[in-house]
């Protein structure tokens, strides 16, 4: 075997390990994160900050982004693979934040432009979202700092996104020891 021999064990700690594992959004330190060096803040949003069957924010989500906006981060954004514009815009709207609909992630080319775009250094940028395959991904891939918090509803789903998260808890057991 040559010295460039990956294996696939390897290769998922590097792009699928989690910097971070919280149970919700609401167990992040963002001033720890702050005073670590991070000044740019991504939110998933179906699933991190509202469940599938919800369309507006908690008034206690709305209190945790006001005072994470406090904290002076550069960007707080959010970054969804949904592409229903109206229900993300909603969520937006009602946390006063920018937002991007249809990212295709964990595809970079999205990211890559909000980056140059926006003057963001990855390296200084934090990515928060429920799933493995699209969120923790896209973070490790551009070399941003990846924070994995458990989905808030996993009864209300597709026969799909249930196969996942049961695919994704295997992962987390199996190569993560969480």
């Amino acid at each position: 075997m040559s010295q460039f021999t990956v294996t696939f064990s390897e290769v998922m700690h590097r792009y699928l390990n989690p910097s971070s594992v919280y149970e919700s959004i609401y167990d992040i330190d963002f001033g720890a994160l702050w005073d670590d060096g991070m000044r740019y803040v991504f939110f998933d949003v179906d699933n991190t900050l509202i469940s599938y069957a919800d369309s507006d924010v908690s008034i206690q989500c709305m209190n945790l982004f006001n005072s994470i906006q406090s904290i002076g981060f550069e960007h707080v954004m959010l970054v969804s693979n949904n592409s229903n514009v109206d229900r993300i815009e909603r969520v937006a709207t009602q946390l006063k934040l920018p937002a991007v609909t249809f990212a295709c992630k964990p595809f970079v080319f999205t990211m890559r432009r909000l980056g140059y775009d926006h003057g963001i250094q990855f390296n200084q940028s934090v990515f928060i979202g429920d799933q493995l395959l699209t969120d923790v991904l896209l973070a490790n891939s551009l070399g941003m700092r990846s924070i994995f918090v458990d989905p808030i509803d996993q009864s209300n789903i597709s026969f799909v996104k249930q196969s996942q998260y049961k695919f994704q808890s295997w992962l987390m057991a199996a190569f993560f020891n969480v």
